[in-house]
């Protein structure tokens, strides 16, 4: 009965969400304590369905509109502040003491506000990105701060900035006018982002922003990158025209169009953290970048220029001295046998890799003979096909304690597209652990026990399955 009661209260939170995509937006998790933001200038319907969403008594909601805060800290488990004037942020310990509305939050509310993750959207973030503006002063980069400016609208009594940058906060972001338009300037790390304007209450695409993106809403958002990398080729001045291309546009010749300089030619870009190979097109012709040293060669034999990006992991192999070659193969480079040949060191050989947070496969090629890392106990696939596995910068490590007569124990779910290989744990004193990296969202996992599909013992948190078996639930906060 519970399990039908919740369905039917996730179908009407649902519905809820799309009519009034502001409400579910005012809600967080931070640092232990569910945070729920209140706009007093919400309707009376706004307030009710706010209330029920939340599962807020009526004495509390009447209580933060009228600002008597001593009520609901001293009669309440709430706790209450104001942020701003018309703005009041309630907060609530998530503590053992308040199992049920752990509980209850983790049935009702968590399912709506992280995105479900699987193998298919690991990669739902931009791999690369150029910008593509109408209007020149519509975003720019000053200094350390991202600037947005509408410059229509001049009439406008108010204009609010939101989006994936402050989780669609519509309060959080208001822009100054000037007497140029609207102007909000924010600190962005590089990346992908997309974002709205609110004219007086009505939301609307960024009009001098050609690039576009569709939500779920039905309707489009404005997408912009906040560029980390500048492509430059200062020769071929007397070139017509030069693109870019490489392995992160999949060598498209025809879409990085580079802008002439006075140096010669230019191309600022957004690059997802990772090692690439890249050449430019000058009137047809492919070369390699004259001022980058760093080169290798592809499968069929071509020189391409590389660049790194982010953070390096140092892959090492001890050993093999007597060895002629040792290449580094991966998930990471598309498995290629020829292009990451390894260095010969005191110790044996290594190679420097700049990846992106990530879980990779990968294996080391002595002499045409394929072999798994001696020194990384963690792996998936079995036999020929069992692979090393490394978590680059890992944020969670999974657990299961007990099962210490077991042989094997796995783990598998929508991270890793329900593999029955699984990733396979290691036993570390009285548990099994297996460090993985998961991006912001909500995931469905199984350990695989000798062969037997079971749930996390110590999650309570699950859901039902095509299987009537369950899956154990996480939710990895950004």
């Amino acid at each position: 009965m519970r399990i039908i009661q919740s369905k039917l209260f996730l179908l009407l939170l649902t519905v809820s969400l799309l009519f009034n995509m502001q409400l579910f937006s005012q809600a967080t998790i931070r640092d232990g304590q569910f945070e729920l933001q209140l706009d007093l200038g919400m309707t009376a319907v706004e307030r009710m369905e706010f209330a029920r969403l939340y599962d807020i008594d009526s004495m509390i909601m009447k209580a933060v509109f009228e600002k008597n805060f001593k009520y609901i800290d001293d009669s309440t488990e709430w706790h209450a502040k104001i942020l701003k004037p018309e703005l009041v942020l309630l907060t609530k310990n998530l503590s053992e003491k308040n199992s049920d509305f752990r509980q209850s939050f983790s049935d009702i509310v968590l399912s709506h506000f992280f995105q479900d993750v699987d193998i298919d959207s690991q990669d739902n973030y931009a791999l690369y990105g150029i910008n593509m503006l109408s209007d020149y002063r519509a975003f720019r980069v000053i200094g350390e701060e991202s600037c947005f400016m509408l410059s229509t609208f001049k009439n406008a009594k108010s204009v609010m900035l939101a989006g994936s940058f402050n989780n669609w906060n519509t309060m959080s972001h208001p822009m100054q006018k000037t007497d140029s338009g609207w102007v909000s300037c924010i600190e962005l790390e590089a990346g992908k982002y997309t974002y709205k304007y609110i004219v007086d209450g009505r939301w609307m695409a960024d009009p001098g922003n050609l690039q576009e993106e569709n939500n779920e809403q039905g309707t489009t958002n404005s997408v912009i990158f906040v560029c980390n990398h500048t492509f430059e080729l200062k020769t071929e001045l007397e070139a017509s025209k030069v693109f870019l291309a490489g392995s992160f546009n999949d060598w498209r010749s025809e879409e990085l169009k580079m802008k002439r300089t006075k140096d010669g030619w230019k191309i600022p870009l957004y690059l997802r953290e990772g090692t690439y190979s890249y050449k430019f097109i000058v009137d047809g012709n492919w070369i390699t970048d004259p001022e980058n040293q760093r080169q290798q060669t592809d499968e069929n034999g071509n020189i391409n220029s590389v660049i790194g990006i982010g953070d390096v992991l140092l892959f090492s192999l001890d050993g093999f001295e007597s060895a002629q070659k040792v290449v580094l193969v991966g998930n990471f480079n598309n498995w290629n046998e020829q292009e990451l040949k390894m260095n010969r060191v005191k110790s044996g050989w290594e190679l420097a890799y700049n990846l992106a947070p990530g879980n990779y496969e990968y294996k080391f090629i002595v002499d045409g003979r394929w072999i798994k890392d001696p020194s990384n106990p963690y792996t998936s696939g079995t036999g020929d096909f069992e692979n090393s596995v490394v978590a680059f910068q890992p944020n969670h490590t999974f657990i299961l304690k007990g099962f210490e007569n077991a042989n094997t124990v796995l783990l598998s779910g929508t991270f890793s597209g329900w593999n029955e290989q699984g990733y396979r744990m290691q036993r570390k004193e009285s548990a099994w652990v297996f460090p993985i990296y998961l991006q912001h969202g909500r995931y469905s996992y199984k350990f695989i026990v000798d062969g037997e599909w079971i749930t996390d013992p110590d999650n309570p948190y699950f859901e039902e399955n095509e299987f009537d078996t369950g899956n154990s639930v996480i939710w990895i906060n950004p």
